[in-house]
């Protein structure tokens, strides 16, 4: 069985890269949001908790459970629009911050070219740090031949 790759909608692809920005930078836009417009509705405040993080064998193509992550989440309501962030850790106020950030973008607000641009710095970032990391790792690539 072989799995297509699809590509994630832009509210995913933006929720993603949200969820891992610098948090200083989500509270800051966050900020800078609610300076324009303070009107923000916490439907979920900041929670902890865990989530089971599941992969794939890429030989096997069985999924299996590889552990617990810790997590914090929020949920907003703002300008008309709902607004929920996700990310690893504990940091509370970087969680609400990334609703905030969530419900402006959704809502075409002011600033949702900026979210846009926070997102996109993280996506090359940690383009930049996947592709550092490989190569850091290919010394250690061991590579196999068939023997006829």
């Amino acid at each position: 069985m072989t799995s297509q790759l699809t590509q994630p909608s832009p509210r995913a692809r933006l929720s993603s890269e949200l969820n891992q920005a610098d948090p200083r930078a989500v509270i800051d836009l966050a900020a800078a949001c609610l300076i324009d417009d303070p009107d923000v509705t916490v439907t979920r405040p900041p929670t902890v908790g865990v989530v089971v993080t599941q992969v794939r064998d890429t030989v096997a193509e069985e999924r299996f459970i590889l552990g617990d992550v810790l997590v914090t989440q929020a949920e907003v309501q703002r300008r008309g629009t709902f607004g929920w962030s996700m990310r690893l850790g504990s940091d509370r106020v970087a969680a609400l911050a990334g609703a905030i950030l969530a419900a402006e973008w959704q809502a075409g607000g002011p600033r949702a070219t900026e979210i846009e641009a926070l997102a996109d710095r993280t996506e090359d970032r940690r383009r930049v740090e996947r592709a550092a990391e490989w190569e850091r790792l290919t010394p250690s690539i061991v590579e196999f031949e068939e023997i006829p």
